[in-house]
């Protein structure tokens, strides 16, 4: 599990060797963070390659004010419906949306159905979440999700 809270801008940067070589070792990992691909942070071939988002660095994806994301049919997020991102929890709207590729599937939308997270399950699993865990929902949505997180990335 990998959280950032606010941290930014490349909160991956320093740790992107680091994340390839678990995921090559088949890891599974959970990314959660407002701001993680800001700037040029989203360009990188682990990004790319790894997390299986495509990002041109332009500000068309970047700090997204989102109210509520929704899952998506037939993914992990299937049947959650809406819930409400609190931002008072990190007094800030910087939510991106992302464009999945190589396999990547979408599991949140926001309001406008761009894509706010995505799985991946190949020789490794990511679920990345381009919202702060943190601000999602209830304690009981908190908790459903990380149940569906874990059950996708199974024992």
């Amino acid at each position: 599990v990998w959280f950032t809270g606010n941290s930014y801008p490349g909160p991956l940067l320093p740790y992107e060797s680091e994340l390839t070589s678990f995921l090559d070792g088949g890891g599974r990992l959970l990314l959660s963070g407002q701001d993680i691909l800001d700037q040029a942070a989203g360009t990188t071939p682990f990004v790319h390659d790894y997390l299986h988002v495509a990002w041109d660095g332009s500000e068309a994806q970047n700090d997204k004010g989102t109210a509520t994301v929704t899952g998506v049919t037939a993914s992990l997020a299937d049947g959650v419906g809406a819930v409400p991102l609190h931002h008072e929890v990190l007094q800030a709207e910087y939510e991106d949306q992302v464009t999945p590729t190589a396999g990547a599937s979408g599991i949140f939308t926001d309001e406008t159905g761009k894509t706010d997270a995505l799985s991946y399950a190949g020789s490794y699993k990511v679920v990345f979440l381009a919202f702060p865990f943190e601000a999602y929902g209830s304690a009981p949505q908190k908790a459903d999700l990380m149940k569906r997180v874990l059950g996708f990335f199974g024992p």
